[in-house]
């Protein structure tokens, strides 16, 4: 066994006195670098503050938005137009794009038919001429004798009917004449108004049957634009009323003349009729947009498109900007999108009066981020 000297003992204490406090050191020193450690890391999970520019939230019951209804230019009147009667055109006389006046005649029917009809009708006719003057002479005679006594009365009333029948038979020759007059008139093709020729669907030597279209016929006067509109907004108009319309790029006023009363059965629209400016002069079926101002009854404010931030399934927020006792701190808020006009929104939300929310790039700042309020930019209508 071992036996230590008391030299040997007070060493072997001082060094574990040593050992001891040595070991105390390094447990301070370490606690110091793990509280140091700790501080670091908080300080590296506050974000910085950021400077932002700020809108302050002006709520209103409304919004205008412009809407444009797209119509057709089309003829004051149109007409498919035909001849009453079957037979073969000789000539027409006029081609597509023409102006005519009203009652111009435009084409003709054959008519070789009827002018030899017409002849032997009139030559009927002077034969039963001549047989009426011949009974209203022997009428004339008899009367005179039977007054004498060498007539009988029955011999006069011979001579009265001869008389009568061939003056109905002469009526009659003559309602046949008119008949053939008016299949002669009828032969010629007029333009019922004054028009400009659209379509020629037919040619001479083309034998037509009765009302086949030959020409379409375009009304020459100033064009009108149908246009259909939803209901609520045709009752907004009345006839008479100044409109704005674009044709071809430019914006020019024109009149209401006509509001149909009934609606489309398929589109379910009012048909307005607009009159175009003299000076116009659209083109038959181009398109007239019409530019109707409508304000649109919705609580909300109007905000920048840049304040809006994207959320899960078609969701959007906004960031609120909030006072705390460490500063101004942001607070998503939820918006829903109302109308848009491509540079601003119009949201609604449960957002009050004279809140502020940050206006422009929102996913440059987190949730909770303090923010630095450098400029406020007012509400753009």
């Amino acid at each position: 066994m071992t036996r230590t000297t008391p030299i040997g003992r007070k060493l072997l204490q001082g060094l574990g006195t040593l050992v001891i406090m040595a070991a105390s050191v390094a447990a301070v020193v370490g606690g110091a670098g793990l509280i140091a450690g700790a501080s670091q890391i908080a300080r590296t999970v506050e974000a910085p503050i950021v400077p932002v520019a700020a809108l302050r939230v002006e709520i209103v019951h409304g919004y205008a938005v412009t809407r444009r209804f797209v119509g057709q230019v089309e003829a004051a009147a149109r007409t498919d137009l035909g001849f009453e009667l079957g037979g073969r055109i000789t000539e027409v006389l006029v081609e597509e794009g023409d102006v005519v006046a009203a009652g111009a005649v435009l084409a003709h029917l054959d008519t070789s038919a009827l002018i030899p009809e017409r002849a032997a009708l009139e030559a009927d006719l002077a034969a039963l001429a001549a047989d009426a003057e011949l009974a209203r002479l022997t009428l004339t005679r008899n009367d005179r004798l039977n007054g004498q006594g060498w007539r009988s009365t029955a011999a006069l009333d011979d001579a009265r009917l001869a008389l009568a029948r061939a003056e109905a038979g002469m009526a009659a020759i003559r309602a046949r004449i008119a008949g053939v007059d008016v299949r002669l008139e009828k032969s010629a093709l007029l333009a019922p108004f004054a028009a400009r020729i659209g379509d020629r669907l037919a040619d001479p030597g083309q034998t037509v049957a009765s009302g086949q279209t030959v020409l379409v016929l375009f009304d020459s006067g100033p064009a009108r634009v149908r246009v259909g509109l939803p209901p609520d907004l045709a009752a907004g108009l009345a006839v008479g009323d100044a409109v704005r319309v674009d044709y071809g790029g430019a914006v020019q006023m024109a009149a209401v003349r006509q509001i149909r009363p009934d609606l489309d059965p398929s589109t379910r629209s009012r048909s307005v009729i607009l009159t175009l400016d003299a000076e116009a002069n659209p083109v038959l079926g181009d398109t007239v947009a019409l530019i109707l101002d409508q304000t649109v009854k919705a609580t909300g404010f109007w905000a920048p498109l840049s304040a809006l931030r994207e959320g899960a399934r078609g969701s959007w927020s906004v960031l609120a900007i909030e006072p705390t006792a460490d500063g101004d701190r942001t607070v998503p808020a939820a918006v829903e999108v109302i109308h848009s006009d491509g540079a601003q929104v119009y949201l609604t939300g449960m957002l009050p009066p004279g809140a502020r929310i940050v206006a422009q790039a929102p996913d440059r700042v987190a949730p909770g981020q303090l923010v630095l309020v450098r400029d406020s930019t007012p509400k753009t209508e």
